[in-house]
């Protein structure tokens, strides 16, 4: 049997009572008889039973965080931010990472929210969610982040604006005469790529130009995913002048990548990425990139605390991106 409350009232000489206000923080306890419950929590490696605290305070100050993409400097902003905001609000954070496989999201959000949790912000690893259905039947808080299911209308959602950042990353090559602009998209299918690809869309339609669907491959938001991805355009389609890539870890794939194939850049290939990652302006050359909202994170965890005091909360919020440009554009 594990240490309960009453063996830390024994060890610590006070009431169970006590010791059930000190790690609950429901009332003001002094400092001595603090200190010595802490001590002997420490001591005994005392550790609250989840389940049973949830079924009777109907609360744990616990929030999940699942995010489906590998840790590149956007998605590390967006843990950090969450991170930073919950202890802000004195909240504890559990953290998954599913690394784009769904049954382990499915997994991950199952367990989470059998009494872990008081809400959960998601960023999924596809658009078509359905297994959320039976979360929102028990009336879980969910908030959509980075990427989101449009059959969820009802689950709040804090995004970058991924259908002008392709646009501007797109306008601006168009922009220095590129016409054959290469694509590099770490997961197909989702949310954040497809409004990226459909800015990129816009911006060659507004320019009279076709879009050709054989410019664009896969990069598995990788550096070596980058690199194989763009010697895999550049053999097909010889022609481009220009590539996208969509997150900071193909960039530097790509650049390995022109380095390999003796290419210079920018006066070969132009290059613009998406998340200004630290080394990006230490690079040569300095790389141009779309720089996404660092601020959604902390945004994120406000609305699921919104949603937390009211279910029936629903809003959406939009973030502007920048682009930053350097040299690897050909400015």
């Amino acid at each position: 049997m594990g240490i309960t409350m009453k063996d830390i009232a024994r060890e610590a000489g006070v009431s169970v009572a006590t010791v059930s206000h000190v790690i609950n923080k429901t009332k003001h306890v002094s400092a001595e008889k603090q200190r010595r419950i802490l001590e002997v929590i420490g001591k005994l490696q005392y550790s609250p039973n989840i389940a049973a605290k949830n079924l009777k305070m109907q609360k744990t100050n616990t929030a999940g965080l699942v995010v489906s993409s590998f840790l590149d400097s956007y998605v590390t902003s967006i843990v950090n931010g969450v991170g930073n905001r919950a202890r802000e609000l004195g909240y504890n954070l559990l953290f998954v990472n599913t690394n784009e496989q769904q049954q382990y999201e499915e997994e991950a959000v199952r367990v989470l929210s059998s009494n872990a949790v008081d809400g959960m912000i998601l960023s999924p690893t596809t658009s078509n969610l359905r297994y959320l259905g039976n979360f929102l039947e028990k009336q879980l808080p969910i908030v959509f982040i980075n990427r989101y299911d449009p059959h969820f209308p009802e689950i709040p959602r804090v995004t970058a604006d991924d259908f002008q950042a392709g646009y501007d990353a797109a306008f601006h090559l168009l922009g220095h005469g590129h016409t054959k602009i290469g694509l590099v998209l770490a997961v197909p299918n989702v949310t954040s790529t497809v409004n990226r690809i459909a800015g990129y869309k816009a911006a060659l339609l507004e320019k009279g130009i076709s879009f050709d669907e054989s410019l664009l491959e896969i990069g598995y938001a990788t550096v070596d995913g980058g690199l194989n991805a763009v010697k895999s355009l550049l053999k097909r389609e010889p022609q481009i002048t220009a590539l996208f890539t969509l997150s900071d870890l193909m960039t530097i794939g790509a650049v390995k990548a022109l380095n390999q194939l003796s290419l210079r850049c920018p006066e070969d290939i132009a290059i613009i990425g998406f998340g200004d990652f630290e080394a990006a302006a230490a690079m040569y050359p300095p790389i141009t990139n779309v720089n996404p909202p660092h601020t959604i994170g902390q945004t994120a965890f406000d609305l699921l605390l919104n949603k937390m005091q009211n279910f029936k909360y629903t809003k959406h919020i939009q973030l502007p991106v920048s682009l930053i440009i350097r040299k690897s554009c050909g400015c």
